[in-house]
């Protein structure tokens, strides 16, 4: 691997990395806000399976999909 190459997986990696931290604020506020686990499309109740599985999930599965 040379090290341009070595550069883009690191910039792509902290790309990933800043995207998760921007998922897990989001996550918090709703949180705080009292609407976390409710999908944001629907409105329904987002499956705790799902929540387990992705603690930062916005949707349900009907509406992921």
């Amino acid at each position: 691997m040379d090290a341009m190459q070595q550069q883009a997986m690191a910039e792509a990696e902290g790309r990933r990395r800043q995207a998760d931290i921007q998922r897990i604020d989001a996550a918090l506020k709703r949180i705080e806000d009292d609407d976390y686990g409710w999908c944001l499309t629907c409105g329904e109740a987002i499956e705790p399976k799902r929540l387990e599985i992705d603690p930062m999930a916005t949707r349900c599965v009907t509406c992921a999909s």
